[in-house]
């Protein structure tokens, strides 16, 4: 007797498809297959079923559709790819979007390989399920899980074989396009064969060729409507002079000199342009202390930061303008200051200048300025030194590469002194500038080099001199070590001359490396 198989809907499937049909019914929306191996036999579907025997792999439909036929048949169809296997098939579960079992099926048995046994293929299950009224279902999938089978290929591709729907041509859009040998056609649906355009090509070959217009020569010219051109082979249209005629009197008036801008704030932050907003206004009010982010509070109140450049001069009252104590570089009186904001958003430069005379402890001519790049970049103040005398706290770094100098000058500029070192020489050197004397050298393995001599005392004085002419140099040394714990020496270049020595014992020796020439000697 032959095998029969036969798809079954399930009690549950039964139910939810009587729901469905009722006006307002929820659609069943099926979007699952799971096929399983029956537990290792074939099995017999039944309608109470709500799962499968032994379910071994389940996937999103590929396809859900209405038979072509019998508008009552619905098939959903399940491809397993090459990569998936390594099991048998003999039931079939449909589950809608719930996880309910709608629907149950046996099929022939059938062994579904896997690539690593060495046989890869796609394997595509199908079940034909009856339902009273196909509205009753949503035939939809997600169609990103969708896996086109070579059946829907084929067909799609001898459906537009036999189809006439193929674009034609267009001048914005590729397609089928008609030849044409006319030569006097204004189709622009039609393509020119050779010899159309060889004739078209003959007949003008054998015309005078008008030259075009350019500034300097009569011709053809082409008209044009643009108003943003720099052509100089195009001729205006009226559209266009009148398009050019409407724009200029929408315009400023250049003899009023600005004195027709509606909103001159507006205008100048528009442009970029600086502003000049007060020249004498009352900087916070009263004559109290400030921090710096009360300033800038301040500054931001007046609209500062909407120009490149704004400034302002506080008024000459001590009474109603701030001090600014926290600047670390002195205290800023506001009074009669000219304040300068520079840069807008997170990167400002603030600039005040402070007059000659000034009040609540402020520095007077001195000119402060705040930079602040963001809250990561510190913040902070800095003053300006005064030509006139200034002081300050911390190291002054001088950098250079090659000779760093110092100077002093007079008032003519002349310089009195300089104090300089090269990169790598031999020391610091000091010298008198424009006086004269050579340098003064404090060499940097730690001697001391004078151009004439070295001098101590005020009235009475010890000095150690040379007067340049020499024939050797001369050295006095002062060392010990071993046996000899002080010795005073006096050499040349080509050895010692005298020393004095403490011996070990307090006794001290003196000793000539020479003649001695004395005009008494005490012994």
């Amino acid at each position: 007797m032959s095998t029969k198989f036969k798809t079954v809907i399930t009690t549950a499937g039964a139910a939810k498809l009587a729901a469905a049909t009722v006006p307002g019914g929820k659609k069943i929306n099926l979007n699952a297959m799971a096929v399983g191996d029956g537990g290792g036999k074939l099995p017999v579907p039944d309608a109470g079923q709500t799962q499968l025997v032994n379910e071994v792999w389940r996937h999103t439909l590929n396809k859900i559709s209405q038979d072509n036929r019998y508008s009552n048949y619905i098939v959903a169809e399940l491809v397993i790819p090459p990569e998936v296997g390594g099991f048998w098939m003999r039931e079939l579960g449909l589950y809608d979007d719930e996880g309910t079992l709608i629907a149950v099926a046996n099929m022939a048995e059938s062994y579904k390989p896997e690539l690593a046994e060495g046989s890869g293929r796609a394997q595509t299950c199908r079940m034909v399920i009856i339902v009273s009224d196909v509205e009753s279902v949503a035939l939809s999938i997600d169609s990103t899980m969708v896996m086109a089978t070579q059946d829907y290929v084929d067909d799609r591709l001898a459906e537009h074989e036999k189809s006439r729907r193929h674009p034609d041509a267009t001048l914005k859009e590729k397609g089928f396009t008609q030849l044409s040998n006319a030569t006097d056609s204004e189709s622009e649906t039609l393509a020119a064969t050779p010899k159309a355009v060889k004739a078209a090509y003959d007949l003008a070959d054998g015309k005078y060729t008008a030259q075009d217009a350019t500034t300097t020569r009569k011709g053809i010219i082409q008209l044009s409507n643009a108003t943003d051109s720099t052509s100089e082979t195009l001729a205006a249209t009226p559209k266009a002079v009148k398009a050019a005629m409407d724009n200029a009197n929408g315009r400023l008036e250049k003899n009023s000199n600005g004195g027709d801008i509606p909103d001159i704030d507006l205008f100048v932050r528009n442009i970029g342009a600086a502003r000049a907003f007060n020249g004498g206004i009352n900087i916070g009010g009263d004559s109290g202390s400030w921090t710096t982010a009360e300033f800038i509070t301040w500054l931001e109140s007046q609209g500062a930061f909407n120009h490149p450049y704004w400034m302002c001069k506080g008024s000459w009252a001590y009474t109603s303008n701030k001090v600014i104590t926290d600047t670390g570089c002195g205290n800023i009186c506001l009074a009669g200051a000219v304040v300068e904001v520079m840069g807008t958003g997170g990167a400002i430069t603030i600039r005040v200048t402070t007059p000659t005379t000034t009040s609540g402890g402020g520095v007077p001519s001195a000119q402060f300025i705040y930079i602040n790049h963001g809250d990561g970049y510190a913040p902070g103040w800095r003053r300006d030194f005064s030509r006139t005398g200034d002081g300050m706290t911390g190291n002054l770094y001088l950098k250079n590469e090659g000779r760093i100098n110092l100077a002093i000058v007079d008032e003519a500029e002349t310089p009195r002194m300089w104090l300089f070192k090269d990169k790598g020489g031999d020391g610091v050197h000091i010298n008198n500038g424009n006086d004269g004397g050579g340098d003064f050298i404090f060499g940097k393995e730690g001697s001391f080099y004078a151009p004439l001599a070295v001098r101590a005392g005020g009235s009475k004085m010890l000095s150690v001199r040379s007067d340049n002419n020499s024939a050797l140099s001369a050295h006095f040394n002062l060392w010990g070590g071993g046996n000899r714990p002080t010795v005073i020496e006096l050499d040349d270049e080509q050895g010692w001359h005298l020393y004095s020595q403490r011996n070990p014992d307090g006794t001290i020796s003196f000793t000539v490396n020479g003649i001695v020439y004395c005009t008494a000697l005490n012994v």
